[in-house]
């Protein structure tokens, strides 16, 4: 039986960005040797990191939501965490969508070398939504203590709002 952590989120985020880091070097190495196989698995890897961001994506905004109370000092850098986890998601959909068309035109001359920088690209673009995606969602663990199971501030000794999640 498979028992996953509480809260889900830190667990679910680790899985895909193991996933794009290896798809996005599987790419690279695309742009050096062409092979069929490569050029399946970059993509295998892509689409696997994708599907898994999104699962990242919505254990995140559900576990967001259950938070009750946030330190006014920390509500700025949970809406970046937030603009810089939609834009990763967005990224590596984009990545895996960049990943498959490497794979339906590798028998194309001409377009399949364009199509496998355009690819390289998409990916140079995840990799910088996964570094501030990453960066934020640290700075909320280790500098704020930010999550589910953080301390609730004790009543007149900080100002307490209410997240909202959209």
């Amino acid at each position: 039986m498979l028992h996953l952590p509480d809260p889900v989120h830190p667990f679910a985020v680790h899985f895909p960005v193991a996933f794009l880091l290896t798809g996005i070097v599987l790419t690279a190495l695309l742009l050096l040797w062409p092979n069929v196989w490569l050029t399946r698995l970059a993509a295998g890897f892509l689409l696997a990191g994708a599907l898994g961001a999104t699962w990242a994506h919505q254990t995140g905004v559900a576990e967001a939501s259950a938070v009750r109370y946030v330190g006014e000092s920390v509500v700025s850098v949970v809406r970046d965490h937030q603009v810089d986890a939609d834009l990763m998601l967005w990224a590596s959909w984009l990545a895996a969508a960049a990943g498959a068309v490497v794979v339906f035109t590798r028998r194309i001359p001409g377009v399949t070398v364009l199509a496998r920088l355009g690819a390289m690209g998409a990916c140079l673009f995840l990799l910088w939504t996964m570094q501030a995606a990453m960066h934020t969602g640290s700075e909320l663990t280790h500098t704020h203590f930010f999550g589910p199971n953080a301390p609730k501030p004790l009543p007149g000794t900080e100002e307490v709002i209410r997240l909202k999640v959209e």
